[in-house]
């Protein structure tokens, strides 16, 4: 049984089709490239599964139960995790503060932030792509823009026991990366794989896949 599957997607906008009849089928512990051009839907398919767009017609699946993906929430807790080509960071906020953005601070007595303990679990997502080098208590600001880039992707590798992660969705991730970091990247995706986690890579470039 498959873990994730889309049958006969549809999506138009203003009468203009961006999607007609997608099936995409994603296995356990599977990278799935997906290519095409701007504009052939990558972009309209990644924001239907992140909830964000409803799409016209859709059957959706997990592990064979069907699915409704009604918003970005709903598409966290069953478990995908976004990365996209464009970023957002606040530079005069910490790394650790940073990779924690829009989710719940860890706490002490359920009042005061544990920062020894947001800053531990920062770290442990660094690793898993490999990075060393970046304290998680250093200022944005002070990142070069292909370390930033890192440190969002690492957001997706935080460990979140209320909603584990399944299936991380990246969009364009090399794109402002240097040949290293993408090497840094790739050795994460072949960990994910390794432990059951699957990869929708959407990229246009053909050397990567």
């Amino acid at each position: 049984m498959s873990f994730l599957s889309l049958d006969n997607v549809a999506k138009a906008y203003s009468g203009v089709p961006a999607l007609r009849r997608v099936t995409l089928t994603i296995e356990a512990g599977e990278i799935h490239a997906l290519m095409g051009e701007n504009g052939a839907g990558k972009s309209t398919l990644i924001k239907i599964l992140a909830g964000v767009v409803a799409p016209d017609a859709a059957s959706i699946a997990i592990d064979g139960r069907p699915v409704t993906i009604g918003s970005p929430k709903e598409a966290h807790r069953l478990g995908f995790r976004f990365i996209h080509q464009e970023f957002n960071v606040v530079p005069a906020l910490s790394v650790a503060e940073n990779l924690f953005m829009g989710r719940r601070y860890p706490r002490r007595a359920g009042i005061l932030v544990d920062w020894p303990a947001l800053n531990t679990t920062a770290r442990d997502a660094l690793e898993r792509l490999g990075i060393t080098h970046i304290d998680p208590r250093e200022k944005m600001a002070r990142l070069t823009p292909g370390d930033q880039m890192l440190v969002r992707l690492s957001s997706a590798f935080l460990s979140e026991p209320d909603a584990p992660a399944r299936l991380y969705v990246m969009d364009e991730p090399t794109a402002a990366l240097t040949r290293d970091e993408s090497e840094r990247l790739f050795k994460a995706l072949r960990e994910i794989r390794a432990g059951g986690g699957s990869v929708l890579y959407v990229s246009h470039r053909l050397d990567e896949v």
